[in-house]
């Protein structure tokens, strides 16, 4: 029988059976490379933001000064063109699963005189970095989505040793103890009822206790949703867990459970479970939750962990 993860053995979880997993968003991190053709296409290319975050977009060449139109400027924290790049920090006055447009005009005659991008709103990935290139891309460009590729597989890798290792061993308790996640030091629990606040542009109410839980290298946040009566059912996709603190440290999260829909006026208590190997931190973190189209999504500010 296979190990269970620390998510399975956390009290008072509800015991539905885990229906097929919808098709993930197209939203990834790292860099984004778009190449734009000498004459426009039908469709401009999509590059995804994410309130809070910054996205930096650089060009291949000069721009226009004053040439950027951007929809909904106004509800980004910063917009900063620079002669050949763009700095944007989406709000969280943006919609999840918004689309917006952004045009921009080259100095040079080279083709295309312009670039135009399609802004995605995610809960919670943005592209850091987006390369904007005309034409051709050259040999740097080419070693960099390189290196972001060989990452991934290392990251795949780590993944599929780490599910070897919990699916060969025994189940229950004993299975934490042979994954040396069960010890006296490591195994804490603590109660986040007056840490956390809830974002006002959360789709689903935050009710009754949440609660984190640490093991070795490894943490589970526990919390209860409601889906408001007269919305569609809700059901969760994906989850991150961001530093507040310091932007760019994330925890990877191993399991979201379970993953069935909250229908409307219902309740459902969920734990998120994430690695904490190599993150010296307690919090607060901020935890977003999404669905498989993205534009529902539920944030809550000041998560600690124990």
């Amino acid at each position: 029988m296979p190990a269970p993860s620390l998510a399975f053995l956390l009290p008072l979880l509800l015991t539905s059976p885990n229906p097929a997993e919808p098709a993930p968003l197209l939203c990834q991190t790292g860099v984004h490379h778009v190449e734009l053709p000498a004459t426009a296409p039908i469709q401009p290319s999509p590059a995804c933001i994410s309130p809070g975050q910054t996205t930096l977009i650089n060009f291949d060449g000069e721009l226009v000064p004053g040439s950027l139109a951007l929809e909904s400027a106004d509800r980004f924290t910063q917009v900063e063109p620079g002669t050949s790049s763009l700095k944007l920090v989406p709000s969280e006055r943006l919609v999840v699963g918004e689309q917006l447009q952004m045009t921009v005009r080259f100095r040079d005659t080279a083709a295309p005189t312009s670039a135009t991008l399609r802004l995605l709103v995610h809960p919670a990935h943005a592209a850091p970095l987006v390369d904007v290139h005309r034409q051709t891309r050259g040999v740097e460009s080419f070693r960099q989505e390189l290196r972001a590729l060989e990452e991934k597989v290392r990251q795949l890798q780590e993944e599929n040793a780490r599910l070897r290792a919990e699916s060969s061993g025994p189940g229950g308790l004993t299975g934490l103890h042979a994954l040396d996640l069960l010890d006296d030091k490591n195994y804490r629990a603590r109660e986040l009822r007056t840490s956390v606040k809830v974002s006002p542009t959360s789709a689903l109410r935050l009710g009754g206790p949440m609660s984190s839980f640490r093991a070795a290298g490894r943490i589970a946040v526990k919390l209860r949703l409601q889906n408001p009566e007269g919305a569609a059912p809700w059901t969760v996709q994906d989850a991150s867990l961001a530093l507040e603190p310091r932007k760019g440290v994330e925890l990877k999260v191993l399991e979201v459970w379970p993953r069935e829909p909250i229908l409307p006026g219902r309740w459902l208590s969920l734990v998120v479970e994430a690695e904490v190997s190599g993150v010296d931190a307690q919090g607060p973190f901020t935890l977003r939750l999404w669905d498989a189209e993205g534009g529902r999504a539920v944030i809550i500010h000041g998560v600690m962990l124990p």
